[in-house]
């Protein structure tokens, strides 16, 4: 009888052990990671099939990373951003070189910062209940992977040299719902709000705007990227001051200055004798 009540004790700490948070999210770090990793031994013919299900799998361990605290809008806000970066970083690593030494550290950082990231997105998810002080730093971080998750995708799409009507809709399907997440982050209201819809909307439209001048240009793909990402750089590193009260003339000139530099850096390397 003693051996049978030790046994069902033993049994009973077993399946009542609750995982936490963080080890949440460490596991759902490895486990893509090592997917991308295996997408280097799968044939050609099946890799888009592979990295589908890594974007399915994010959207699962997501939703199991962060459950608790998920409501309303919340459960598709909190996944666009984790479900981009995991996309762009997928397709940018079959534009790397195909060897160990390039890939295996690029897939160190992707586990690292889908860390990183899903941190940031649980500080949004718990912010938006109660106060938290590392919401400022979250905002930081999340502009961070919202500008990576931007280049990757838009370097991929430029790739393609697709017409200028398909490249501004591929832009339109980028950036509108990166703003939209960004944007929202600094209310973290349980909706969308009307200022941050029509933010979204104008700062989409402004992007597709640049993107359909530079369609005509003789320009490399990282270029394209990097000009995409620096606009949404300028515009969400703005709106934030502007949501916060704290836009000032000084601020917006600088980073007009930053989309300058960037504008000649393209400028200059863009071969225009083709």
């Amino acid at each position: 009888m003693t051996n049978f009540e030790n046994l069902r004790k033993t049994f009973k700490k077993i399946t009542s052990y609750e995982i936490t948070k963080r080890q949440k999210l460490i596991l759902m770090s490895f486990f893509l990671t090592v997917i991308l990793l295996a997408t280097q031994t799968v044939g050609e013919d099946i890799r888009y099939q592979v990295m589908g299900f890594m974007a399915i799998a994010t959207v699962f361990l997501a939703v199991f990373s962060l459950w608790g605290e998920l409501s309303g809008i919340k459960y598709f806000l909190l996944l666009l951003l984790p479900i981009y970066f995991v996309a762009g970083a997928s397709l940018f690593y079959f534009l790397l070189p195909v060897r160990w030494l390039t890939r295996v550290p690029y897939a160190f950082l992707f586990g690292i910062s889908v860390y990183l990231l899903m941190l940031t997105s649980n500080i949004y998810n718990v912010a938006a209940i109660r106060t938290i002080a590392l919401l400022r730093a979250a905002h930081a971080v999340g502009l961070l992977f919202s500008l990576i998750a931007t280049f990757f995708l838009a370097n991929v799409l430029f790739s393609f040299h697709l017409p200028f009507y398909l490249l501004v809709a591929g832009t339109i399907a980028i950036v509108f719902p990166l703003y939209l997440v960004g944007l929202w982050s600094y209310e973290l209201e349980e909706f969308i709000s009307k200022k941050v819809f029509i933010y979204a909307v104008i700062f989409t439209f402004v992007s597709a705007q640049v993107i359909l001048t530079l369609s005509f240009w003789p320009i490399a793909p990282i270029n394209g990227a990097l000009a995409l990402a620096t606009i949404m750089y300028v515009l969400l590193g703005l709106s934030r001051l502007d949501f916060e009260e704290k836009l000032k003339k000084r601020v917006v000139w600088e980073h007009v200055a930053v989309a300058l530099v960037v504008f000649v850096i393209i400028l200059m390397t863009t071969r225009w004798g083709g």
